[in-house]
C-alpha cells in the first residue's frame, strides 16, 4: 500500500455571511495594510466594493489593484510585488477567479523573497514565506484558494509556467457564496467544468489515494446537482454554494493527486490559442474519459453515476451534462488547425499531469484527443 500525507494549511470559512469575518481574520493574521488583488472584469462589477465596504467599516487601511487580466504574465506579478513593496503592504487578499488569486500568491511570496516570478517557477523554489495570503474566490471552479500552485503565462516563452510550492497556499480561504451570485451563464458553465476536469482527473489519477477518493467523488456528485441550476439561475443561492463548495473540495483532492489529460492539453491551449480555461477543460473531458476509461472502465462507471445518478456510461453523463448548460464549444472557434496540435503536444508532455494520467498516452492518441475536440 502507497503511503500518503495529507497536509492543508488553509482555514477554509464557508456559507453565507462569512465575508464579514475577513477584518478579525486580519488581525488574527496581523496584518495591518493589505492589497486587494482582483481583476478588470470584476472590478466592472460590485463585488469589489462589498469587499472594501467591509474593511472600511472596519477601518483596515488598504489598497487595490484592479488590473490582473486572465492568464496573468509574470511581468504582471512582478508589477504587483513591486507595488506591495512600495505601499508598504503587509499582507495580499486574492479577490476573484484562478487569474486573481494565483497573482495575489504569486505577488506575495515574490514580494517577500526579492526576486522576479520567473525565479519561483518549479517546485518548492519559494525559499522564504510569503507574505500573508487571503483568497476570496468569485468563481466557483479554479480552486485556487485551496492550491499550491499559481499558474502564469512567460510571455516571452509563450508558455505557461506553475509556482508549486506549500509555502504559497493562503492562509485563509473566504468562500461567500453570494459572491458568485449573477456570474454569467457562460462563465458558470466554464468554471464549473473545470472544477469537474479537477475531481474527474483526480479520481482517476494513478496518484488517487482514499483520501483524495472519497473528495472527488463528492465534488462530482456535488456538480451534478447544482451546475445546471447555477448555470440557467444565476440567483439560486443554494446551487452557487453547492458549485462554490464542489470547486474547493475538487481542488483538496487534486492537491494530491494531480490531473490529467484534460488538462495537460488545456493548458497549452490557454498559452497558444488564448482559450478560456474552463472551456478548454471541458472541451478535452469527453475526449480523455473516453480514451481512460478503457483501461479501468469500474472507475469511469463510479464516475458516471455520481454525476448522474443511474447512469454508468461517463461519456453519456457528459454530454447530457453538456447539453443542459449550453457547452457546444469546440477548438476550431478559437483557431486551432491540425497543423498546431504538434506545438500544443510539445507544451502537453512537459506537465506532470501526463504522467498522472491512468493510460499512457502516444503524441498521435494525445493529436486524436485534440482532433475529437476539434
Amino acid at each position: 500500500m502507497r503511503q500518503v500525507r495529507y497536509s492543508l494549511p488553509t482555514t477554509i470559512l464557508f456559507g453565507q455571511g462569512v465575508l464579514e469575518e475577513l477584518p478579525a481574520l486580519l488581525e488574527q493574521i496581523k496584518v495591518v495594510n493589505p492589497l486587494l488583488i482582483t481583476d478588470k472584469g470584476l472590478a466592472a462589477t460590485t463585488v469589489p466594493a462589498q469587499v472594501t465596504a467591509v474593511l472600511d467599516k472596519a477601518g483596515v487601511t488598504h489598497a487595490v489593484f484592479d488590473e490582473v487580466q486572465s492568464d496573468p504574465s509574470t511581468h504582471l506579478v512582478d508589477q504587483i510585488a513591486e507595488l506591495v513593496l512600495k505601499g508598504g503592504h503587509d499582507g495580499v487578499i486574492g479577490l476573484g477567479g484562478g487569474s486573481a488569486m494565483d497573482s495575489a500568491k504569486a505577488a506575495a511570496a515574490a514580494a517577500a523573497n526579492g526576486v522576479s516570478s520567473l525565479k519561483l517557477v518549479g517546485q518548492e523554489n519559494v525559499e522564504n514565506a510569503p507574505l500573508p495570503i487571503i483568497a476570496i474566490p468569485t468563481t466557483a471552479g479554479p480552486g485556487s484558494e485551496v492550491t499550491r500552485f499559481a499558474v502564469l503565462t512567460d510571455e516571452k516563452a509563450g508558455a505557461k509556467v506553475s509556482i508549486a510550492s506549500m509555502k504559497i497556499m493562503p492562509v485563509f480561504a473566504i468562500l461567500a457564496p453570494e459572491l458568485t451570485v449573477g456570474l454569467p451563464a457562460k462563465f458558470t458553465s466554464g468554471t464549473g467544468l473545470d472544477a469537474l476536469g479537477h475531481a474527474i482527473e483526480s479520481y482517476g489519477s494513478v496518484w488517487n489515494n482514499p483520501i483524495s477518493e472519497g473528495m472527488a467523488l463528492q465534488a462530482i456528485t456535488l456538480i451534478g446537482q447544482h451546475l445546471r441550476t447555477a448555470t440557467n439561475d444565476p440567483t439560486n443561492l443554494q446551487a452557487r454554494g453547492g458549485m462554490l463548495a464542489a470547486s474547493c473540495i475538487a481542488e483538496l483532492a487534486a492537491n494530491t493527486t494531480r490531473l490529467g489529460l484534460a488538462h495537460a492539453l488545456a493548458v497549452p491551449l490557454g498559452a497558444t490559442h488564448h482559450v478560456p480555461h474552463g472551456l478548454a477543460v471541458g472541451m478535452m473531458l469527453i475526449p480523455m474519459c473516453a480514451f481512460n476509461e478503457q483501461v479501468d472502465p469500474e472507475r469511469y462507471a463510479r464516475i458516471a453515476s455520481a454525476l448522474e445518478p443511474g447512469s454508468t456510461d461517463i461519456v453519456a453523463a457528459l454530454t447530457s451534462l453538456y447539453e443542459d448548460i449550453g457547452m457546444e464549444s469546440r477548438l476550431a472557434e478559437f483557431g486551432v488547425i491540425p497543423e498546431d496540435y504538434d506545438r500544443v503536444i510539445d507544451l502537453a508532455v512537459k506537465s506532470d499531469n501526463v504522467d498522472a494520467n491512468p493510460r499512457e498516452a502516444s503524441r498521435a492518441q494525445l493529436a486524436a484527443l485534440l482532433e475529437a475536440a476539434l
